[in-house]
């Protein structure tokens, strides 16, 4: 797995997110508060790309939306590019498991809904439309509807808008889960390829898949627990860890498969078994 650097030159930069000490509480009694997620540190560095492994309602779906500001931490911080988070920026792009697309427009007129709600005229994004759609290989679907679309292609659209506008990070909430696991591999390729091939790219991928956040990760984040904290950070650039039939490729995600638990649906899509038992 190739890799983009996090090495700054010249004056220190902050972390494009970060968590200080995050905490968050549903609920608004003491007693029927629930606490989703506590005590999380988290930095994600400019050209990081980082995976959020964890089993369903262990928290790492909500630790994502802290992370866009769609919803504030009870306690903590979150910061964005050192400055706290108050709120959702378009500088922050979002993917979510649904896509969201608007069944009025076209391919191309998705892409560009982010320029046009901004007041922006045609002739100042076209351009830059035009060269994501290249990018991403969708220039021949471009006068296509949704409804005329794949599941697989509707997803590249709903991530080539969310890169259209250059935000500053990427996040992307269980993109591929409901796909099945022949286009999963196409789009996670896709994905990784975006992301090495865009200099000073940012993602933060959450997945209940263990193979998924080995092969996209550069960092790994488990979280799990009651409430939900980060079990394990791992560092997984190198570049074993980019074929899954490599032995320390294997021998980790035993590990990871131990460390989230047994049951739940994190034991999904693991190995080739796993899919012809499924």
């Amino acid at each position: 797995m190739s890799s983009h650097s996090s090495v700054h030159h010249g004056s220190y930069q902050p972390p494009v997110l970060a968590c200080q000490n995050v905490a968050k509480a549903f609920g608004n009694h003491p007693k029927s508060a629930f606490t989703a997620l506590a005590g999380i540190n988290l930095d994600v560095a400019r050209g990081d790309f980082v995976t959020i492994l964890g089993r369903s309602g262990g928290g790492k779906s909500t630790l994502l939306k802290l992370l866009g500001g769609f919803i504030p931490p009870t306690s903590g911080q979150v910061l964005f590019h050192g400055v706290p988070l108050r709120g959702i920026t378009p500088k922050i792009g979002m993917v979510f498991q649904e896509n969201t697309l608007y069944p009025w427009l076209t391919v191309e007129q998705n892409i560009g809904f982010g320029f046009k709600v901004r007041g922006q005229q045609k002739r100042q994004y076209a351009l830059r439309v035009e060269a994501v759609m290249e990018h991403v290989g969708l220039t021949p679907a471009r006068h296509f509807y949704p409804h005329q679309l794949s599941g697989g292609m509707k997803q590249r659209v709903s991530i080539a808008r969310s890169l259209a506008i250059q935000p500053d990070v990427l996040l992307l909430d269980e993109p591929f889960s409901a796909l099945d696991i022949q286009l999963r591999r196409r789009l996670q390729k896709f994905l990784l390829n975006i992301w090495q091939e865009t200099e000073e790219a940012t993602m933060v991928l959450v997945t209940h898949d263990v193979e998924e956040a080995i092969l996209l990760g550069q960092k790994l984040i488990v979280v799990g627990g009651h409430p939900g904290q980060i079990l394990e950070a791992i560092d997984i650039s190198a570049s074993v860890f980019s074929d899954r039939y490599d032995r320390q490729f294997l021998d980790l995600q035993q590990h990871l498969e131990g460390v989230v638990g047994e049951e739940g649906d994190i034991r999904e899509n693991l190995s080739p078994l796993a899919v012809l038992q499924g």
